[in-house]
């Protein structure tokens, strides 16, 4: 069965110059199936408590405020986390939960591409949370060991407790490593309670808010598109109108969910844009 000519590749900027992430886009068809097994067969199978990502009822707020008021914050990140979970893995998933090996090679095929997991198939977020039970329920038992606390958000993991926790960082390098991941140590983070602690793009020191940059950014925003027009605004800054209305309104909404009036009031003012573009 061959699934590779029912995909689109693309590639899209991530936040660091320079850097790209590749997106393999199913087709139509391929999708609809998918979304089929998702529904039907993957939200059957159970992922682990602290698992907040792709979860229905749970959302980055979860998993932001376990971590509310700690001496130490350590973030630290999967390095390619989609591509390091192989056909075989997926393959696993179904032959344990009592499919047949006729089954449970087509439904893997189904749900990868080129040997792993796709960045875009709306069955892969949910997998890696599948896959990922045993490396959370390493971490739930050593973070209750340790009088801490954890929660995964896809690849996003946090752990935190007391200013000792940072002695444990090798022990839970090893433990991604072992259950067949790699860590992005350019991403990993320390963060003590004297400077600034964020979990998912949310302060978690004394109480749950949203970075000033970031309101201040959606806001700068607001205001050039009220004063140039969006189509000058994007032009001036040499930014490609596709998905820009989303982005402002998903900011939003994300400030809404943390700081409900300051979000409500940028979505009126969002409201006030003239976005024929």
């Amino acid at each position: 069965m061959v699934t590779e000519m029912f995909y689109k590749e693309i590639s899209i900027p991530k936040k660091r110059l320079g850097e790209y992430r590749d997106i393999s886009i199913p087709a139509q068809g391929l999708k609809y199936i998918q979304r089929w097994i998702l529904d039907n067969i993957l939200y059957n199978i159970p992922v682990s408590e602290v698992c907040t990502g792709f979860v229905k009822e749970k959302s980055i707020i979860d998993n932001a405020k376990k971590h509310i008021n700690k001496d130490c914050v350590i973030n630290m990140d999967i390095k390619d986390f989609f591509p390091s979970i192989t056909y075989n893995d997926v393959f696993f998933i179904f032959k344990y939960y009592g499919y047949t090996n006729e089954v449970s090679f087509l439904l893997s095929k189904l749900c990868s591409y080129k040997g792993s997991l796709p960045q875009g198939a709306p069955t892969s977020p949910y997998i890696s949370n599948i896959i990922s039970y045993k490396l959370d329920v390493r971490f739930m038992l050593l973070a209750k060991k340790l009088k801490a606390d954890y929660s995964r958000y896809a690849d996003d993991i946090t752990i935190s407790g007391n200013k000792y926790l940072v002695k444990y960082l090798k022990v839970f390098k090893n433990i991604l490593i072992e259950e067949g991941f790699k860590v992005n140590e350019r991403k990993t983070r320390i963060q003590y309670s004297n400077k600034r602690q964020e979990v998912t793009g949310i302060i978690v020191n004394n109480k749950l808010s949203v970075p000033k940059e970031t309101k201040q950014y959606l806001r700068q925003q607001i205001y050039y598109c009220k004063r140039f027009g969006v189509n000058s605004h994007l032009a001036r800054i040499g930014i490609q109108k596709s998905n820009y209305k989303e982005h402002l309104y998903g900011m939003a909404f994300f400030i809404k969910m943390i700081q409900q009036e300051e979000g409500e009031n940028m979505l009126n003012n969002l409201n006030d844009i003239d976005w024929d573009y």
